[in-house]
């Protein structure tokens, strides 16, 4: 045996060198943990932190640091696959890379997994040919807790230096203000502030409430009408609250929508979705219910409003027409009518009577990703105000239900729904189609009131 190893005078510089190691590889966690984490949101001219950034795709690693892209224009593209605006920049921001190649880089981050990004990629890739290869960052805490923000698109610019020189959206990704930016000629470029977003559920809390809460003052009201405008940092949406028994109240609730959306629905009653093809705006002062040659965001704070109706359970059948006279009040220069007219629309009919989408789930759902729809135990009626509320809202003409299917269907569309000829396609496995007819409708008309004149004696 060999007793150098075994003399404690000799053991023990050892034991003190690991103990020491060990420490030091106890206190190195802390400080990367705290190089991620711990840096406040950097002012514009102010230097980036060089923090790592994990989660980064098509690199020559896993992980980066914001300093290896110096040298260039960097711009942070905050995004997710849902929203529509940074879909479309996908290709201009292609481009211009290519424009001013090896000058500007585009780091698109999200949020959200490698795989929902990767099958967002290979559909759109089907879809137009276009393909990500440059890197991206997915799943991302860290960028979004240096740039805080509360939508997107949301783009970070920061120089060739690793200075933050702007945040912008999306109307700043122009090729002549980055041309003018790496040129050094200082380019106006409109800083994006978004509102600070404000938590509200309208679905759990009536807005009299919720404004009440804001200002530390309590208010519970079993009857009340409310109307306010533009109220910033809150979404616009509706929601509808029926009894349910005791003393539960009936409610609806619009937060920062325009006078159209608002007539529409008081006219729907709960019951019909009037779309744009199926009103008519017959006014002088057109601007009141559409933003025309102005941006939306300069126009919204200026006609959209928030309205409130609460009514005792016992009124809940009358709370609509409540609604009606409400809005007959307070826009009184304005009227509202439903009146037949002859119109174009497009008419949801079958090609056969085999019965190709009986359904077999046992449960209504409804789901469409950008690029397949998927219906479970389905009415064909509620398909169609799909179609005509939310997937083929641009379509000019009303789409119909001429069917006369009562049963619940299964439908699995691969459809491109601003494309007729793709919705047909989709359509005929199931013997159904969207043909044009023209006949009578019932629309709802807004008109500007005829003034009455008082007679002089």
């Amino acid at each position: 045996m060999n007793t150098r190893f075994c003399f404690p005078g000799k053991l023990l510089p050892y034991l003190l060198y690991f103990s020491l190691f060990i420490f030091l590889l106890w206190c190195w966690k802390p400080v990367r943990a705290q190089s991620l984490n711990s840096f406040g949101a950097p002012s514009i001219g102010e230097k980036v932190p060089d923090v790592t950034i994990d989660n980064i795709l098509h690199f020559k690693g896993q992980s980066a640091k914001l300093s290896d892209f110096r040298g260039k224009l960097l711009i942070l593209d905050f995004w997710a696959t849902w929203c529509k605006p940074c879909v479309m920049m996908i290709p201009r921001m292609d481009s211009l890379e290519k424009q001013f190649e090896g000058r500007l880089q585009f780091l698109p981050v999200t949020y959200q997994t490698s795989q929902e990004v990767s099958v967002f990629r290979e559909r759109l890739a089907k879809r137009t040919g276009q393909r990500i290869k440059g890197p991206e960052v997915v799943g991302d805490q860290n960028l979004k807790a240096l740039f805080p923000h509360s939508g997107v698109p949301h783009y970070v610019w920061i120089d060739q230096h690793g200075v933050l020189r702007a945040i912008t959206n999306l109307d700043e990704i122009r090729a002549d203000k980055i041309k003018a930016f790496l040129s050094g000629d200082s380019p106006v470029l409109s800083i994006k502030k978004d509102a600070d977003r404000l938590t509200y559920n309208r679905q759990q809390t009536a807005l009299t409430d919720f404004l009440a809460q804001n200002k530390n003052v309590s208010a519970q009201s079993n009857y009340h009408a409310l109307l306010s405008g533009y109220i910033p940092g809150l979404s616009g949406g509706a929601a509808l609250h029926k009894p349910s028994g005791g003393s539960d109240n009936w409610r609806v609730t619009f937060t920062n929508l325009n006078l159209q959306t608002l007539f529409a629905n008081a006219y729907g009653k709960g019951r019909r979705f009037f779309s744009s093809t199926t009103i008519a705006v017959e006014v002088k002062d057109s601007l009141a219910f559409f933003h025309m040659g102005q941006k939306a965001r300069d126009w919204m704070p200026l006609h959209c409003y928030c309205y409130e109706l609460i009514v005792p359970s016992a009124l809940a059948d009358s709370g609509y027409n409540i609604m009606q006279k409400d809005l007959d009040r307070l826009f009184a220069r304005y009227q509202a009518t439903l009146e037949i007219r002859q119109k174009k629309v497009l008419a949801l009919v079958r090609t056969s009577q085999a019965d190709k989408m009986r359904s077999s789930a046992e449960a209504y759902s409804d789901d469409y990703d950008g690029f397949n729809y998927k219906l479970r135990h389905g009415k064909l009626a509620h398909f169609v105000i799909g179609l005509n509320g939310m997937y083929m809202q641009s379509s000019p003409l009303e789409i119909v239900d001429q069917t006369s299917y009562e049963g619940y269907a299964d439908l699995d569309l691969e459809v491109k729904f601003s494309d007729l000829q793709s919705v047909n396609s989709a359509l005929s496995k199931y013997d159904l189609k969207l043909v044009e007819k023209s006949e009578p409708r019932e629309i709802l008309v807004i008109r500007d009131r005829a003034l009455k004149h008082s007679s002089t004696y």
